[in-house]
C-alpha cells in the first residue's frame, strides 16, 4: 500500500498476513524530497508491465502527483535494497496540467495508461512509453 501527505513524504506500507487485516500493515519505507508541495494523490500499479526488463521478479510502481503541476513515476529500486522495498524516480512530467494534480490513476485493463485530473478542469490520459531507454517519457 502507498500513501501520501502533506509534510511532502510518500510511505510505502506492507501487510504480512494473507487475509491483509488492517492490524498487520507496518511501514516499509518513506520517499521524501522528490515533492516541494503538497502531495495530492497516489497510485500504486496493481498488475505489472509486461515489457519492464528487471531482473527475476517484477519490479513494484506507483504514481503520483500534487501542487506542483508535475507527475512522478516511482520504480522499485532492487540495485540499493538494504532491507526491505526501496524506491527511486523513474520519470517525471513536468506541467502535466496548468494548476493542482488531484488525482493519479492508472487504467485497469491497459496498464500503461495513467489518468489525470487537475484543477484546470481538464482529466487527461497519459501513455507511459518505453522508460528504459534515453527517450523514457510519459506522452498524452
Amino acid at each position: 500500500m502507498v500513501s501520501c501527505s502533506d509534510d511532502l513524504t510518500i510511505k510505502i506500507w506492507k501487510n504480512s498476513d494473507d487475509d491483509h487485516s488492517i492490524e498487520l500493515w507496518s511501514h516499509a519505507c518513506t520517499l521524501s524530497g522528490y515533492h516541494d508541495t503538497t502531495i495530492f494523490t497516489v497510485d500504486w500499479l496493481r498488475e505489472l508491465l509486461r515489457f519492464v526488463p528487471y531482473e527475476d521478479k517484477d519490479p513494484e510502481i506507483f504514481a503520483s502527483a500534487g501542487a506542483d503541476d508535475a507527475i512522478r513515476v516511482f520504480i522499485e529500486d532492487t540495485d540499493n535494497e538494504v532491507d526491505g522495498l526501496t524506491f527511486k524516480l523513474l520519470l517525471k512530467k513536468e506541467k502535466a496540467h496548468e494548476t493542482n494534480v488531484n488525482s493519479v490513476k492508472w487504467h485497469s485493463g491497459d496498464k500503461r495508461f495513467l489518468a489525470s485530473a487537475s484543477d484546470d478542469r481538464t482529466v487527461k490520459i497519459w501513455e507511459l512509453v518505453c522508460p528504459w531507454g534515453p527517450a523514457g517519457h510519459i506522452a498524452s
